[in-house]
């Protein structure tokens, strides 16, 4: 199952990330939050609204952040994310809530947006785990578990070279690492077949009367 682009949502929908926009352009994210999250709520594998729900997350979060409060958040989130772990698997859909929850809390929660990753790969929503992992890794970019998700999140998506960049980095960091080396060899045999694919396509097409 794929994402869902803005321009397949209801017409309702679409208004509705129309004002969320122009809310965010005004200086109102709160209010494209709002907006934002009554979308997703009704179509959450639109990753485009998530994408402007997060730029909206990030400007709310500038404004109103400190360091007391962040110390707070990490604290009082804790037993949710706990319990979106313990749902991953046969409740994906609840893990993914409670990782959206979290984020409009703490948009730089990166034990949040993991958790966001992992949901989306349940369900399928490939983009969207990317989108995700790459947050969280730009977030923390010396954390091998993050570099490894996205590594694995590009391989579900067809995206061996970017997975191989990925356990380079990750080798970097840590060279003896048998979970790197083996998303780096795996993702070297994406490429290879990738590379074969392109390579008959080519030569199928060279057979071709007029080629």
């Amino acid at each position: 199952m794929s994402e869902v682009p803005i321009a397949a949502l209801d017409s309702q929908l679409q208004k509705q990330v129309e004002s969320a926009r122009s809310a965010l352009d005004r200086g109102r994210p709160e209010q494209a939050l709002e907006l934002c999250h009554s979308v997703l709520a009704a179509q959450p594998d639109c990753l485009q609204v998530r994408k402007l729900e997060r730029a909206a997350q990030l400007k709310f979060a500038a404004i109103r952040r400190s360091l007391v409060s962040r110390w707070v958040s990490a604290v009082s989130t804790a037993p949710f994310l706990l319990n979106g772990n313990l749902k991953l698997k046969d409740d994906p859909r609840s893990a993914l809530a409670t990782a959206e929850r979290l984020l409009r809390r703490d948009p730089h929660s990166v034990a949040a947006l993991n958790l966001l990753g992992q949901s989306a790969t349940e369900l399928g929503w490939i983009e969207t785990a990317i989108f995700a992992h790459e947050t969280a890794s730009d977030l923390e970019p010396d954390r091998m578990d993050l570099l490894l998700s996205l590594g694995r999140a590009y391989l579900a998506a067809a995206r061996g070279s970017d997975a191989v960049e990925t356990a380079n980095q990750a080798l970097k960091l840590q060279p003896a690492s048998s979970d790197a080396q083996s998303l780096l060899q795996d993702a070297l045999v994406a490429v290879s077949v990738m590379n074969g694919k392109w390579e008959q396509e080519g030569g199928s097409r060279g057979k071709l009367p007029g080629n």
